[in-house]
């Protein structure tokens, strides 16, 4: 029996927190643990606080960063204009804009409750130069933090480009069968275009679905699967041309590729024909049954004029 056998619990918590599983839980992880460390050495912002006053103090200012930073990478990211950008240096961007952003709010709002609470010596004073001060002081280290926190899956990102060094023809099944690349004669200079050149080659282009991981994006094709950095908004507009359904506001299918749905209480789920399955929300339930119910009408249809087409003996 294997160690792991003895731990499942312990294995179910390290693959929640898991960056290259998860974004969410590896943010609230990365995030609490931060926190804890902040308040356990005193930096001087919190001088004079008790610890349980510490840790408030710094889950407060590290989780609220963490979300202005977050809705920086989403935002800029559905811009054509930084989304272009290298992966590493959008982040960098990101940083920059998010450093920014969270000194406005630090010296607007959480040093001023700090300071109302008693428990702070007077705030910076809400003018430019207070923003410098508050830029000076945290800026650097909010950057860097973003770009570090980020590293594991940039690296991630980094390794399926290296991969293709090799040079491998694309698999067959994959580029052939892609309808969305056959289909449209205008993707050359669209975004799905975009889309799937940001994808390993080993994996093809057939996509199947796609799922969001806040600003991360996790493609799955019919043979395989990889993590781009691009919204969500951004694949489902490019996917356009491709018959899909979204059904869930993380998840997009392609219609071809959906095996069956099924219902277990009251969750209903959306099995594919690669064995991946994701969960359908109530918002897009009637409207992926209906689609589905199309898709099989088409079906038939085509399946019957093939029939007609073959000359009777």
């Amino acid at each position: 029996m294997s160690d792991r056998s003895h731990f499942p619990t312990l294995d179910g918590l390290v693959a929640r927190i898991d960056p290259r599983n998860t974004w969410i839980g590896y943010l609230i992880a990365a995030g609490t643990l931060l926190s804890i460390g902040l308040a356990l050495s005193e930096p001087s912002a919190s001088e004079g606080l008790g610890l349980p006053a510490r840790l408030v103090f710094w889950l407060a200012h590290v989780f609220s960063a963490l979300f202005l930073f977050e809705l920086a990478q989403i935002q800029l990211g559905r811009i054509a204009l930084f989304e272009r950008l290298p992966p590493l240096l959008l982040v960098m961007t990101v940083g920059v804009v998010g450093a920014f952003i969270f000194a406005v709010f630090n010296l607007l709002l959480l040093d001023r409750i700090a300071f109302l609470s008693g428990d702070l010596a007077d705030p910076e004073p809400i003018s430019i130069l207070g923003l410098i001060d508050e830029l000076r002081d945290s800026g650097a280290t909010a950057v860097l933090f973003w770009v570090l926190l980020n590293s594991p899956r940039l690296i991630i990102i980094a390794q399926q480009q290296d991969a293709e060094t090799a040079d491998e023809p694309p698999p067959v099944d994959g580029a052939a069968s892609s309808p969305a690349i056959a289909s449209d004669p205008l993707n050359e200079s669209g975004q799905l275009l975009d889309l799937v050149s940001r994808l390993p080659r080993r994996i093809g282009t057939d996509i199947v679905a796609i799922s969001a991981e806040l600003h991360y994006l996790r493609v799955y094709t019919s043979i395989g699967e990889a993590l781009i950095l691009m919204s969500f908004g951004r694949a489902v507009e490019a996917l356009g041309v491709v018959p899909g359904q979204a059904i869930h506001r993380s998840h997009w299918v392609a219609l071809a590729h959906v095996s069956a749905l099924e219902a277990g209480g009251n969750r209903v789920t959306c099995r594919l024909d690669t064995g991946l399955v994701l969960p359908v929300s109530r918002t897009y339930r009637a409207s992926l049954r209906a689609a589905l119910a199309m898709r099989d009408e088409q079906l038939i249809l085509q399946s019957a004029q093939r029939m007609s087409a073959v000359p009777k003996p």
